[in-house]
């Protein structure tokens, strides 16, 4: 039997929940463990398919920090394989002053190459013995998709209705999506695109999102002054705002003023001028 989409909830309610929940690990839990041995086949795909390789398009590392602390690192990569594009991430509490924690979340989206429709999406969460895992599958042409999630060794599934068009998904404290949708934009004009956001959470909701193209802007990234393509990512309530690559729409920074978010991409180390020899 096929439900319906339950209400939407805003990208500020999800995005703040997660944060505050990130924060709450850095207070609450014990070192977290690396990604749990997979007990079931949807575990196992996600460690199989974790572990392939393809051609890189792009990778990675944001830190996300909340109130001007860091709070989180996420490590991400996009791929080609020879059928379908590979998303991948693996997030972590960082602590201040100390190095990242063991991996606590994880994911896998594939989608296809062509037009980026979402194939299927897995994740996989970890909190000392107790894992949660959470999964989207949908088929070319049909019009419902499968979202299931498991908690340890028992689960449940349902189908709902799949939206028309593209599909992004938002699997807090993941930030990879943003990079994604900024990376699936470049080249394209977005004076104000309509998109739709899957958010899994405690109650998964569907999102009506515009994306606004407000034009390019120098900002500061790695020490160096770069030009960026400059996207604001919003629904009713809230607004994020992201710097993207104008060659390659790469994802530089998202920030959202409301909660103190900010997510940055680790630049690589400025080169050192050798010094200037006299004359």
């Amino acid at each position: 039997m096929t439900r319906p989409i339950r209400p939407a909830r805003t990208l500020h309610v999800a995005l703040s929940a997660a944060l505050t929940a990130a924060a709450a690990l850095l207070l609450a839990l014990a070192p977290l463990r690396a990604r749990a041995q997979p007990t079931t086949t949807a575990g196992s795909k996600l460690e199989t398919l974790s572990a392939a390789s393809g051609t890189v398009l792009d990778e990675g590392t944001f830190i996300i920090s909340q109130y001007g602390k860091p709070v989180r690192a996420e490590e991400f990569a996009i791929e080609r394989m020879p059928d379908t594009l590979l998303v991948r991430a693996a997030s972590m509490v960082s602590l201040p002053g100390q190095g990242a924690q063991p991996v606590d979340k994880s994911m896998i989206l594939m989608v296809s190459p062509l037009d980026y429709a979402l194939g299927s999406y897995w994740s996989q969460q970890s909190a000392g013995p107790d894992s949660l895992r959470r999964g989207v599958e949908t088929t070319r042409g049909d019009t419902v998709m499968t979202i299931w999630r498991e908690v340890n060794q028992g689960g449940t599934g349902d189908l709902i209705a799949q939206p028309p068009g593209r599909l992004y998904i938002l699997d807090p404290p993941l930030f990879s999506t943003f990079n994604f949708l900024g990376w699936t934009l470049n080249g394209k004009v977005c004076d104000r695109r309509p998109v739709k956001v899957f958010v899994l959470g405690a109650r998964d909701s569907m999102v009506d999102v515009t994306v606004t193209d407000v034009g390019n802007e120098t900002i500061r990234w790695g020490g160096r002054p770069v030009l960026a393509r400059k996207l604001v990512i919003a629904d009713e309530v809230t607004s994020f705002t992201g710097w993207y690559s104008p060659d390659d729409g790469r994802m530089f920074r998202l920030e959202q003023s409301r909660d103190s978010i900010r997510v940055d991409r680790k630049a690589p180390p400025l080169k050192r001028q050798p010094p200037r020899q006299p004359k």
